[in-house]
């Protein structure tokens, strides 16, 4: 029996199956085309050549599962035999879940996989788990990890124990890759071009340009006397994501009066809201580094410097450059002089940290305690099978 190990992400879905080298990256969005109003579903939205506007709707909302009118047809796509190619009646399945998810949204979960699809067996954890589980880099999971997950829409501080979550300490920042996104249409577009309805091009120019800073305001006096970085937008005919100015002289050379986007401080002043909420309206919110010295000093004295020295950055937002260095910075800062900080980007493996809890998942595959099998299922009903997960967290 085969195992298929699913990362539910609320931006992309890493799926594939725990005896393959690598998982596949499945967005988890459904699309629709502003110009021929097509409804695009998962992968199907990076195969159409109208990418400009495209509208997107998701899944999660506030990182929670909820819309399953909108997960369904997704998953429907990811099993057939033009994805994955699954058969669940004889496929096991691993499955991420938000952390504190809703028992609602846990029951219905449960439901789907063993009544709508009818998995074999089914297990679900909550990513940080299973990421604390792939930072062992094949050695015993027992110990201390801080998981600081940078997720799509929100990023949670998770302390873990001996493989297990120590909830009360558990911190959460309302800030992720979406609004780092936002705020960078909106800075574009105030000093520049519109694009405040370019979210896919704006996303592509997130990914290849921003980076972050270790001195803010050295940088940013810097970069005054410097010359902007160009950013050549698509065509959608010879570019379909566009490119920094120098990196494709070839495409560049046939568009016909291309576009480019001047970027200057904006590379890592949009970063920046990660430790400083402050810059995008959440005055109620501290950064990501005040929330990981909160999570280790709730984990108490005995726990508190072995975490400090074990934090592991995951997640796609992870993927900035700097930003180890700047949050061992922050962190050392505000930690006791005899602490030891060390952070760490992903785990072994793999060298996308947005691909840390597909491993990890693939890690807990021999653990038959933390499966159900349908039987049981269909024994116990969904009451008993939600009480059953919640105690293996």
């Amino acid at each position: 029996m085969r195992t298929l190990i699913l990362d539910n992400g609320s931006y992309t879905i890493k799926a594939g199956y725990a005896d393959t080298q690598a998982p596949q990256h499945f967005p988890n969005t459904i699309t629709r085309t502003r110009r021929t109003k097509r409804i695009q579903v998962g992968d199907l939205s990076t195969h159409t050549s109208d990418l400009s506007g495209l509208y997107f709707r998701s899944p999660f909302d506030r990182g929670h599962l909820v819309h399953w009118d909108v997960q369904l047809p997704i998953w429907d796509r990811l099993l057939s035999n033009d994805c994955l190619q699954c058969t669940p009646a004889v496929t096991q399945l691993v499955m991420t879940e938000p952390m504190f998810n809703f028992s609602r949204c846990q029951k219905q979960t449960d439901e789907i996989v063993f009544e709508e699809y009818g998995f074999a067996s089914f297990a679900r954890m909550p990513a940080p788990t299973l990421c604390a589980a792939a930072a062992a880099a094949g050695e015993q999971v027992d110990g201390c990890v801080l998981v600081v997950d940078l997720g799509h829409t929100c990023s949670y501080v998770v302390p873990v124990c001996n493989g297990v979550v120590v909830r009360g300490a558990v911190r959460r920042v309302d800030i992720g890759g979406r609004m780092l996104t936002n705020y960078l249409k909106e800075t574009v577009s105030f000093r520049h071009w519109d694009m405040m309805d370019e979210s896919f091009i704006v996303d592509s120019v997130k990914r290849k340009t921003c980076y972050v800073a270790l001195d803010f305001h050295n940088r940013l006096a810097t970069t005054r006397l410097q010359q902007p970085l160009r950013y050549v937008l698509p065509d959608f005919t010879h570019s379909k994501q566009g490119f920094i100015h120098g990196d494709d002289p070839e495409a560049l050379a046939l568009m016909e009066n291309p576009q480019v986007l001047p970027l200057g401080n904006e590379r890592f002043a949009i970063p920046e809201a990660l430790f400083f909420p402050q810059d995008v309206g959440l005055d109620d919110q501290g950064g990501v580094h005040l929330a990981i010295m909160q999570a280790a000093e709730a984990c108490g004295e005995d726990l508190r410097g072995l975490m400090l020295g074990n934090i592991v950055l995951v997640g796609g937002t992870a993927r900035l450059d700097g930003l180890r260095e700047r949050v061992e910075r922050e962190v050392r800062a505000l930690a006791l002089v005899e602490d030891h900080v060390a952070v760490t980007v992903g785990c072994a493996g793999s060298d996308d940290p947005a691909e840390c809890a597909w491993w990890g998942g693939a890690r807990e595959v021999n653990d038959s305690g933390r499966f159900v099998k349908k039987e049981l299922y269909e024994e116990w009903g969904p009451e008993r099978t939600l009480q059953y997960f919640d105690k293996l967290v």
